[in-house]
């Protein structure tokens, strides 16, 4: 119950009058989970999911990665370059992987796959932004919010949100697919 009651001050905490990085996480989060739901196909959605985790996997286990781009990049990007290699790394395994691995037409507009596209939509927009914000230089994570910190960034977290999608999908997936072919 106190950490519900923690949520709750952290949210009214947080300064809804001026605008700022925060306020602007939360609207892209909202929005950018609404339009992929509604525009993503099922086929789609597992591709970028996995190409996430590919991309995530590869920047953390393969630093030589980062190190052949960083020598690339301008003075100015050299504090991103983790998050602009998966950035590079996420749209290429996306546009490959959905050519040639995953080929799927099981797309369906039924109210229940809807609902379910919804809510895995907010959960894997919600992912991508733990992770560019994990990439993030330390100093521009502590310059957010209580309230972004502890929904994104913070550790326990980051656990929460890379497991989020996947068990969303083994969990319910299989009911959602079951219920849509009746």
């Amino acid at each position: 119950m106190s950490s519900v009651s923690e949520i709750n001050n952290l949210a009214h905490s947080f300064n809804w009058n001026t605008p700022s990085w925060d306020l602007f996480i939360f609207l892209f989060w909202a929005v950018a989970s609404v339009i992929y739901a509604f525009t993503a196909g099922r086929g789609r959605i597992i591709n970028i999911l996995i190409s996430v985790y590919m991309a995530k996997l590869l920047v953390l286990e393969a630093p030589f990665l980062t190190s052949a781009i960083e020598s690339r990049l301008p003075s100015s990007v050299g504090a991103v370059q983790q998050l602009v290699v998966f950035l590079i790394l996420f749209l290429l395994l996306f546009v490959f992987l959905g050519r040639y691995a995953f080929k799927t037409s099981a797309d369906s507009h039924h109210l229940g796959s809807m609902i379910f596209g919804l809510v895995f939509a907010v959960l894997q927009v919600g992912l991508l932004i733990n992770i560019v914000l994990t990439f993030l230089p330390q100093t521009i994570q502590t310059s957010f919010s209580q309230l972004i910190q502890n929904v994104f960034i913070n550790y326990p977290v980051s656990f929460i949100w890379l497991i989020a999608p996947l068990a969303y999908l083994i969990l319910l997936g299989k009911h959602v697919a079951h219920s849509n072919e009746i």
